[in-house]
Formats: C-alpha cells, sequence, structure tokens
C-alpha cells in the first residue's frame, strides 16, 4: 500500500476543531494498515474521525470483499439464504411504503443494486442509484438495467425537487462532508418527500459494551458518527421532520462481528476460548434463542443500527 493521504477536518457541523479523543483503533473490520483518531466535538457533540483519509487514500479501504459489495439476492444457491436476505430488505421497503407507496427513487451508495433489486419487484417505483465503486456499480447497472451513476454523490449533477424518496443505507457515515450532502438531498427532494436512511447507533447497547470493539465504529470508513439528540438538531436546522425512528436491521450479525473484535484482542493463550465462545454463538441453537431478546433490544431503539425517516418541510 503507498503512503496514505490524511486531512486534519474542522465538525462539519459547527465549525469547530476543539474536540476529545474518544480512542484511537486499527482497521478491525478488513485489517488494513494504519490507527486511526476517533473525536467528539466539544461544541456541537457530533463525533469524527480527526484527521481521516484523504479520498485518494480511503478508496483502498473498499476492497471487492468488503461486505456490502456483495451479489444480488436472486443469485444465492441457498433457499434459506436467499429468504433470510429478502427479509432484510423487505423491513427496509416496509418502512418506506409505510409514508410512500410509489414515486421516484434515487438510492445513495447503492452498492451491487440489493436494495434496488427488492424495490424493483413491485414495480411501483422508478429506481435510481449512485455508487462509487466501478464494479458494484457496473454489476448493478448490468444486472438490474436501472440508472446506476458512478462516483461520489456530492459529485453528481442532479436536478433539484426531482425525487419523491431518497435513501442512504448505512452510508451517511461514510461521507466526507455529510452536512452539504445532507442539504443537497433536501434540495433534490420534491416537497414533503422523503430521506430515509440508516446509520450506526452510538446510543446502542453493544456500542456501551463492547467500547472501542463495537462494530460501527468502522475505522477508517466510518467519517462520522451521530448521537441521536445531534442528528435530530441537524435534521431540523436543513428541513427535515424526523416522522420514524426504528431498529430495523437485526442486531445478530453486528453483534458476532463486536464479538470477534473483542475476542481478536484477548491474549494468545485464551484464543481457544475465544474460538469456542465464537463456534457457540454462531450456532443454530444460539440464533433462535437470541431472537425474542434481539427482537425487543429492536422495540427499545437499542439495537447497533436505526432507521430514520425524515420528511422535507414545505419551505
Amino acid at each position: 500500500m503507498t503512503e496514505l493521504e490524511w486531512k486534519q477536518v474542522a465538525c462539519d457541523w459547527c465549525g469547530s476543531n476543539d474536540n476529545e479523543l474518544i480512542f484511537e483503533g486499527p482497521d478491525r473490520l478488513m485489517g488494513l494498515p494504519g490507527q486511526f483518531r476517533l473525536v467528539r466535538c466539544r461544541k456541537c457533540g457530533l463525533l469524527r474521525q480527526d484527521p481521516h483519509l484523504a479520498w485518494e487514500s480511503l478508496k483502498s479501504y473498499y476492497p471487492p470483499e468488503y461486505s456490502p459489495h456483495v451479489p444480488l439476492v436472486r443469485e444465492e444457491r441457498s433457499a434459506l439464504r436467499r429468504l433470510d436476505r429478502r427479509y432484510g430488505m423487505w423491513k427496509q421497503t416496509r418502512i418506506i411504503e409505510q409514508f410512500r407507496r410509489h414515486g421516484r427513487l434515487l438510492d445513495i451508495g447503492c452498492g451491487t443494486g440489493v436494495f434496488l433489486e427488492e424495490m424493483q419487484r413491485s414495480g411501483r417505483w422508478e429506481l435510481e442509484g449512485i455508487e462509487p465503486a466501478e464494479d458494484a456499480a457496473g454489476y448493478a447497472r448490468k444486472e438490474l438495467g436501472v440508472p446506476i451513476y458512478e462516483g461520489r454523490f456530492s459529485d453528481m449533477d442532479l436536478t433539484p425537487a426531482s425525487y419523491d424518496v431518497i435513501t442512504m443505507w448505512n452510508v451517511l457515515e461514510h461521507l466526507e462532508n455529510p452536512i452539504s450532502d445532507l442539504r443537497r438531498a433536501n434540495d433534490l427532494l420534491s416537497a414533503g418527500g422523503l430521506l430515509v436512511f440508516a446509520i450506526p447507533s452510538v446510543e446502542s447497547l453493544a456500542a456501551h459494551i463492547f467500547g472501542q470493539y463495537w462494530v460501527g465504529w468502522d475505522l477508517p470508513r466510518h467519517l462520522y458518527l451521530f448521537p441521536l439528540p445531534v442528528l435530530r438538531t441537524i435534521l431540523a436546522k436543513i428541513g427535515f421532520r424526523i416522522v420514524a425512528v426504528r431498529c430495523i436491521s437485526g442486531s445478530y450479525s453486528t453483534l458476532r462481528d463486536s464479538l470477534e473484535f473483542w475476542t481478536g484482542s484477548w491474549k494468545p493463550s485464551y484464543r481457544k476460548v475465544a474460538r469456542r465462545m465464537l463456534n457457540f454463538y454462531r450456532s443454530f441453537f444460539v440464533r433462535i434463542g437470541l431472537g425474542a431478546p434481539l427482537w425487543f433490544l429492536d422495540r427499545l431503539k437499542k439495537s447497533s443500527v436505526i432507521t430514520v425517516v425524515a420528511r422535507k418541510i414545505p419551505a
């Protein structure tokens, strides 16, 4: 890997450079080199990496095996796996269609188009996507036959007030300038249009239990993280009204990843115990047994990922 290029950044919301260090850590998910700093803005409370990698360096931390770059559900050989993945996408479509049943939809950071694939089944939506990864964008465009614009959202030339719904599924935290991108999303939405996005919840139970080993930090890819009170303030100032906050993404896999990161820090003499613990967690009986507790955690909005539905306030 070539020498990394870094950027020192002020808070994207309030512009302050006054911050406190939360922790420093490596790339635990992909195991790529580097140490990265997560800080909290002392003025507004927004969390960010400072410094963070410039895009030319950061894009190498999104290799083809990065988890969002997966084949479409229809290509899964296992019927059980297809059902499991479709259930997750169904929950995403359902939360949108509770508030809007049809229209023009833009999915920002669409990856290989897994969400667009599920939305396409209804036939009620005019779909488009944006994806910076060349391979993923090309795959989605070819397989789904819908417009997929290759590049970053901030670089796209799009028509104001032309979309009824804009979605960002686990994308907002990856953006270098999320505040200006939220403003742009507001500009692109029609009157009363919906912005629907999922983000890591720093108020989640797992974040408190696992600390720096929580999967939601995902350094260095997650550039900003949003405590819910700060997010409410930001959206209101930009011109959105939050109409729903839900936990719909399921916590089983995020807990598994956090467990792996935590046990990976244990001394070598405890590695055998760690492997047994992880194997036990991955067993069918544990997954079934955790169904009710994780469902209850979702109802309390304490899971690792929250989904926010916000409506554009008419001018």
